[in-house]
């Protein structure tokens, strides 16, 4: 996980496996299509993108963590762009890809670990909603799920997150 670049941010406050963080800008490139809400397709798309799939045929590095937003009925799935990009992003071939600024702001985040299913998800996010209300804030965004390690890692080894925008 430490060979790839991630977003930068600063942590407010720790409490076991809660964060408060505050985030720095960084940009996405994000798949979304109504077709696919369960973003099935969302991955391959992604890769093909940043393996040279795009308007200048630029090979583009791998970082994490992969980002899937969980909107309504409709998912979303994003990668992080590395910095040394901003200045000249690749425009996607794909029109199911967008390049987005992520603003920064104050992020509450649950870190977990093992395979991430839907049934954890739901439960870390409950908790990560419980914690939010006691520490005073007020979600601002869709959860969003962070995904740091190649399929085939051991469940003991996995890191996930889910995040949400707090006020």
């Amino acid at each position: 996980m430490a060979r790839y670049e991630r977003p930068k941010f600063e942590v407010i406050l720790t409490e076991s496996s809660f964060e408060l963080r505050k985030y720095k800008d960084f940009y996405i490139v994000e798949y979304s299509n109504e077709n696919d809400p369960e973003i099935e397709n969302g991955f391959g798309t992604l890769f093909r993108y940043i393996s040279r799939e795009n308007k200048t045929l630029q090979k583009i590095s791998m970082t994490v963590p992969v980002i899937e937003e969980i909107a309504g009925n409709q998912m979303k799935m994003a990668f992080v762009v590395p910095k040394m990009q901003w200045d000249h992003i690749p425009e996607p071939n794909s029109h199911l890809l967008s390049v987005k600024k992520f603003e920064s702001g104050i992020f509450a985040v649950i870190k977990y670990s093992g395979f991430s299913n839907e049934g954890k998800e739901h439960i870390m996010i409950e908790k990560l909603s419980d914690w939010v209300v006691a520490k005073n804030y007020q979600e601002a965004s869709n959860y969003m799920l962070a995904f740091f390690n190649p399929p085939f890692t051991p469940p003991m080894f996995r890191h996930n997150e889910i995040m949400v925008r707090v006020v």
